[in-house]
């Protein structure tokens, strides 16, 4: 029974509180496997509180805090009371999440050791690096330097030593990286609730032979109309792409047209899906059962939130997608075939991995050439592979 609760964990416990189901602290001690006073701790110290459009009416200033959040379970999920003009307490996995992660960095660091370890910096490393030495050049200089480059150098981007990041020799040449923004609004917890990565692993370790694929999008330009779905089989490493519209994600009908391939080949291409948090994946748990006979045909799981390397090798994949078609070059005016031609090559390209064999030599003894030809895969020889910029790819076939 651990007091650490998990980002799987977080998200369950919001889950079964926005639906006020199994909500005594009891049950859910139970189906978490935490303790009641865990329990208590995770939802007094990381819930967030937040004004009530409704509190303005509430003109006694000693009565902002509702009554129900002096017991059990402490915050304002699944309360049906949507016109409260008591201030809200929420409890987000995702908040949650980021608090504590946050208060367990602040703990591992021992302020006293690094007030002293700054003293003995800005004695005998800065001055050398004030006068132009590197910092590679100048902790090898000094005696008794315990400390990582990349240590000495977050401290002075952070402005906690004497030198300064004018004084590196070639730091300023680069812009110095700004803290992401990201706007992407998280799944619901009642999508994620045991489809997590953690779910995931704990499945695999049960199904280990279960045929896996990942899934992802490539992006052009931030304001393209068009991106290109990539779907990664991760036994064969063989990868096919398609385009979609952005604002109208139809991820799922292509999953069930490629299902529909594989089922009409008398095999099953995937029963086990792994995507990120994406926005053109919030419908991707549909997927899970058919439309007609209503039975399940596959497993849905989603990486967590900003852990890209949860599915490595469908983005390590993406690589050669780069080698040919650059970031920040527009897709609006790609088509089908275009893709189709590019992910040909692409599988065609034999790997060190696969002993010198292609993703489609692979794919071909897992399942059948014809699939193949229906998925507008072409095998091409060594010698006429193309792994290079596709415009001027495109411009050396057409002088031809």
């Amino acid at each position: 029974m651990s007091k650490n609760f998990k980002f799987s964990e977080r998200i369950k416990l919001e889950h079964h509180l926005n639906i006020r189901q199994d909500c005594s602290a009891i049950k859910l001690a139970k189906i978490l496997d935490k303790s009641r006073s865990t329990i208590y701790y995770e939802l007094k110290h990381f819930r967030s509180i937040s004004s009530s459009k409704f509190e303005r009416f509430n003109h006694t200033n000693d009565n902002w805090k509702c009554p129900n959040l002096q017991r059990f379970p402490f915050v304002c999920n699944g309360c049906v009371n949507t016109r409260c003009s008591h201030r809200n307490t929420f409890y987000n996995a995702y908040e949650a999440d980021r608090k504590a992660n946050h208060l367990l960095h602040n703990s591992r660091t021992n302020q006293k050791r690094r007030s002293d370890v700054i003293r003995v910096l800005n004695r005998s490393v800065c001055p050398l690096i004030k006068d132009g030495v590197s910092i590679h050049v100048a902790m090898h200089s000094v005696n008794n330097c315990d400390l990582s480059e990349s240590t000495i150098r977050r401290y002075i981007e952070l402005g906690l030593v004497d030198a300064k990041r004018i004084d590196l020799p070639r730091a300023v040449k680069f812009r110095a990286k700004k803290e992401y923004k990201y706007t992407t609004p998280p799944l619901s917890p009642n999508i994620l609730d045991g489809r997590t990565y953690d779910d995931y692993l704990r499945y695999m370790d049960s199904y280990p032979q279960s045929k896996v694929v990942q899934l992802d999008s490539v992006i052009g330009k931030s304001n393209d109309k068009k991106a290109i779905l990539t779907v990664f089989f991760k036994n064969s490493k063989l990868q096919l792409g398609y385009l979609y519209t952005r604002k109208h994600s139809n991820v799922v009908d292509t999953m069930r047209k490629l299902y529909q391939i594989g089922k009409d080949n008398g095999v099953t291409l995937f029963n086990v899906v792994l995507a990120d948090n994406g926005s053109e994946f919030k419908s991707l748990h549909e997927l899970e059962f058919d439309n007609e006979t209503g039975e399940q045909i596959c497993h849905v799981f989603y990486c967590d939130p900003y852990r890209s390397c949860q599915k490595a090798e469908c983005e390590k994949n993406h690589g050669f997608f780069r080698r040919i078609w650059p970031k920040g070059q527009s897709l609006d005016h790609f088509t089908q075939e275009n893709v189709d031609e590019i992910f040909s090559h692409i599988n065609s390209y034999p790997r060190k991995s696969l002993n010198n064999k292609s993703p489609i030599d692979l794919f071909i003894l897992e399942y059948k050439l014809i699939i193949l030809s229906i998925l507008n895969i072409v095998k091409y020889a060594v010698s006429k592979i193309k792994m290079i910029n596709y415009k001027k790819w495109r411009n050396m076939n057409h002088d031809k």
